[in-house]
């Protein structure tokens, strides 16, 4: 076993290019699970779209829509496979993460040896089997980071079909009124937390979820969670000092008992940073 881990982490020395600290911007593909629900052999990563696998295929869209940044590729399952198959370039880079833990503990274990005294940049985090994304998206949601003046953002989407077939996070905003009535003025529409999806099947029928911000309860049905058509896509941005200060405060209080990327938004909204949401139907 010890003897696979050393060859893994001589690949994975081979294959990546040092950090460099002076690009202002880093993307990170989470390229480590396996998908067991497509019921393949081969990593989900691996699969190809119109002949390049999907993890390439975000990882390439990345460098063209960031122009210029680090790429930092999360691998894990059939890793030396995901290695070899994308290669070497230059500002491209492989961390292994031994044990899936979710993607937040994906993220953790990407920018723990990025030096927060030598960089001040950007992270950009991307699934890597959103194979779909091209770099005009990418240049976009970078471009609205930017204009947001904000903390953090997520990129959401807008669900079209049966709300019992949506299995994505639901992105979950501030009313118009609190739960006692009171107008939220300028917060009604600001983003307070993504509510997975197995979290939400876990209320009861008649359960009221309730959620605190800034100083205001808000509370939904479990049915309006599940007919709220707004979703996560797994795509976030951040300011990477703010990322690296507040990533290990994630806990695995949820239905999967993993560590998600998700918390995050709790997390920036409750040490009073901003948090945005954009989606190209919103």
């Amino acid at each position: 076993m010890n003897g696979n881990n050393d060859a893994l982490n001589l690949l994975i020395q081979q294959f990546s290019d040092e950090f460099d600290y002076s690009l202002k911007e880093t993307a990170i593909v989470l390229a480590a699970g396996h998908g067991k629900r497509i019921k393949s052999h081969t990593s989900k990563m691996l699969h190809e779209i119109w002949g390049k696998p999907t993890s390439q295929r975000v990882a390439e869209a990345c460098e063209t829509g960031l122009k210029e940044a680090n790429v930092i590729l999360v691998v894990g399952i059939k890793a030396a496979e995901v290695i070899q198959k994308l290669g070497k370039k230059v500002n491209r880079s492989y961390v292994l993460q031994a044990v899936q833990n979710g993607t937040g503990h994906a993220v953790q274990v990407a920018i723990e040896n990025i030096d927060e005294t030598k960089y001040d940049g950007t992270v950009f985090v991307f699934p890597g089997d959103m194979g779909l994304i091209d770099a005009e998206t990418v240049e976009e949601f970078k471009k609205e980071f930017y204009s947001s003046g904000g903390d953090m953002t997520v990129l959401t989407g807008v669900y079209k079909g049966d709300p019992a077939n949506n299995n994505y996070g639901r992105i979950v905003r501030v009313k118009e009124k609190d739960r006692n009535g009171n107008p939220s003025g300028e917060d009604y529409g600001k983003v307070i937390e993504i509510k997975e999806h197995k979290d939400i099947l876990k209320l009861g029928e008649d359960e009221l979820y309730t959620v605190s911000f800034r100083g205001k309860e808000y509370s939904f049905t479990k049915q309006e969670l599940i007919e709220n058509n707004e979703f996560n896509s797994g795509v976030f941005a951040f300011k990477f000092r703010l990322l690296k200060e507040l990533i290990n405060n994630i806990d695995t209080d949820n239905a999967q008992g993993e560590i998600y990327l998700t918390d995050m938004i709790s997390i920036f909204n409750n040490s009073g940073y901003s948090v945005s949401a954009v989606s190209p139907e919103k």
